[in-house]
């Protein structure tokens, strides 16, 4: 199926508001009867894709011996993190994932990376992986935010944004994919994350993924405090229940966010912690989990600030 005729199916589910909006609770119940016979693994996997991401999780670069190695046979993983074009790289190398990951591994496939590679991404690209990868979880990707654009142009990437995850989500259902979609960060003040609420309301959303890499560089010292700051404003415009960040794992950096942030990956510190002669040691990522998980527990004891604190006085670093 062309980028075209995909386009003409959007323009098909637009014109029919009263068919398209199908709440994700009722998609999930219409897999196990549209995608013919699965195995047990599937099946679970399917069920446990529309649950909130929780917890430390792996994220992982493919195709690479060392990974691959990691993760084979590995019980101790859940979910297993990688970015969209080295998931496509392994299915064009495989034909699908199943030689990368072991039936009881989800796979979270990240939309965003260089912004040369999203530009090149087409909508049928994202469909042709997701239909091979599911079941699985999808946090899209199609425009770059940064905080030194124009409020216009910033205004434009959100709309673009919300308008690629919609379109996306209407084609997840109509195709009866397999596959959660979770929206990521395209702004940091209160009022950009108000353009969010009606997407998450429309299709049930209750999970936001923060993607957290870009939160470094020169004013490093005061980047996780800032971050921090973006999280709440976040969490307070859109009031969703449970934020997964993307890109933080440092012991110090998991403490003090709000305590919707309940899952969090990153890739160094945690290759660092389990690296060895021999190469990455799967013995020693339970130990590292674990610390990380207590660090962000610690959070679970402070309260969100009220929405009505951000009324006049928004934190808009």
């Amino acid at each position: 199926m062309r980028v075209k005729v995909v386009l003409d199916r959007v323009s098909h589910l637009k014109a029919q508001p009263e068919t398209r909006r199908e709440s994700l609770s009722s998609h999930a119940e219409s897999q196990e009867l549209g995608r013919g016979q699965q195995t047990l693994h599937e099946a679970v996997n399917s069920h446990r894709i529309y649950e909130p991401i929780r917890g430390v999780h792996p994220r992982i670069e493919l195709p690479d011996e060392e990974f691959e190695e990691w993760l084979d046979g590995n019980q101790e993983i859940e979910y297993v993190v990688v970015n969209f074009s080295d998931a496509k790289e392994v299915i064009e190398r495989d034909g699908d994932l199943s030689r990368v990951l072991e039936p009881w591994h989800i796979p979270v496939i990240l939309g965003t990376e260089y912004d040369e590679a999203v530009n090149a991404r087409t909508l049928q690209d994202v469909l042709d992986v997701l239909a091979i990868a599911q079941p699985a979880i999808y946090v899209p990707d199609v425009v770059y935010s940064y905080n030194w654009m124009e409020d216009e142009i910033q205004e434009n990437a959100l709309e673009a944004y919300t308008g690629h995850v919609r379109t996306l989500q209407e084609l997840v259902i109509e195709e009866n994919l397999d596959v959660r979609l979770i929206p990521t960060n395209k702004g940091w003040t209160y009022e950009h994350f108000l353009e969010y609420r009606e997407l998450f309301e429309e299709f049930d959303y209750d999970e936001f993924a923060f993607y957290a890499v870009q939160y470094t560089g020169g004013d490093a010292g005061n980047a996780i405090n800032v971050l921090r700051s973006h999280v709440r404003n976040s969490i307070a415009a859109i009031d969703m229940e449970n934020v997964f960040l993307i890109g933080r794992l440092a012991e110090d950096d998991l403490l003090d966010f709000a305590p919707r942030v309940r899952g969090a990956t990153g890739l160094r510190q945690w290759t660092d912690a389990c690296s060895t002669e021999s190469g990455l040691s799967q013995r020693l990522w339970p130990p590292f989990q674990e610390g990380r998980e207590a660090k962000l527990s610690v959070n679970d004891g402070q309260e969100q600030r009220p929405v009505k604190e951000f009324g006049g006085t928004k934190e808009d670093n």
